[in-house]
């Protein structure tokens, strides 16, 4: 496979070097190399080699700064979403201090990850694929490393949203949250299949726009009536019909 060449972005950094055998941003080349060739490739998909000479780098910097792929991608995630897990971490506990409504609840999960403040768009598109392919990927080095850094802020959201919905049976309440997490999902990834069945109807809209119809989604689920309430009326109207 040939090495992904590095992005306006990555060569835009480049221009700032010193021309030192160790240079002030040779960390942040790796890691948007890195990033962008893990979010097109995946993890298991991308060498360190291809990542060094997208980032044109020694193979010795990955030595010198991480040890080892694993360790390189758990710092591509930290770096952006350090500050995207405190953003939750804060607004969820707001939520549940103040009891506010389910909506405020899933904004705080799910908004802060795909606005994303601060850098340039295409660096803001590069994490939202890395962090959405990241987020599916089955390799035991993804799960623990993303396990390390989301699941303690993840279990305390869906044990408020169990609280909040302890009248669901357990098996419907499992299928909601694997309905839930799949949407979040994929709103982080590219919609190119999307595009292609809908063809020329419609223009794929700013994705910072996602999170306002995500919730409105995802909440409108939430609070839809149990399955189990719904079957009841026609067991019971079965049932008449049976007797005469």
């Amino acid at each position: 496979m040939a090495t992904k060449k590095a992005s306006p972005a990555v060569r835009r950094r480049r221009t700032q070097d010193t021309g030192e055998s160790e240079r002030p941003n040779t960390r942040e080349l790796i890691l948007d190399a890195a990033e962008q060739l893990f979010a097109a490739q995946g993890y298991g998909g991308t060498s360190i080699r291809q990542i060094a000479e997208a980032a044109e780098v020694n193979l010795g910097m990955f030595q010198y700064y991480w040890g080892s792929k694993q360790a390189l991608c758990q710092a591509v995630l930290e770096r952006r979403l350090g500050p995207i897990m405190e953003e939750r971490v804060a607004r969820l506990s707001s939520a549940m201090q103040t009891q506010a409504p389910i909506e405020e609840l899933l904004l705080a999960a799910m908004e802060p990850s795909l606005r994303v403040t601060g850098s340039s768009p295409e660096q803001r598109d590069a994490f939202r694929s890395f962090y959405g392919r990241m987020l599916a990927d089955p390799s035991p080095e993804m799960r623990e490393a993303m396990g390390a850094i989301v699941d303690g802020f993840a279990k305390e959201f869906m044990q408020e949203l169990h609280r909040r919905y302890a009248h669901i049976d357990d098996k419907e309440f499992y299928w909601r949250m694997v309905f839930l997490f799949g949407a979040f999902f994929y709103a982080h990834n590219a919609h190119d299949r999307i595009l292609t069945l809908l063809g020329a109807q419609i223009t794929a809209p700013p994705i910072e726009d996602a999170a306002q119809y995500l919730v409105r989604f995802v909440a409108d689920g939430l609070k839809a009536a149990p399955l189990s309430e719904k079957a009841a009326p026609v067991q019971r109207k079965r049932s008449k019909a049976t007797s005469r």
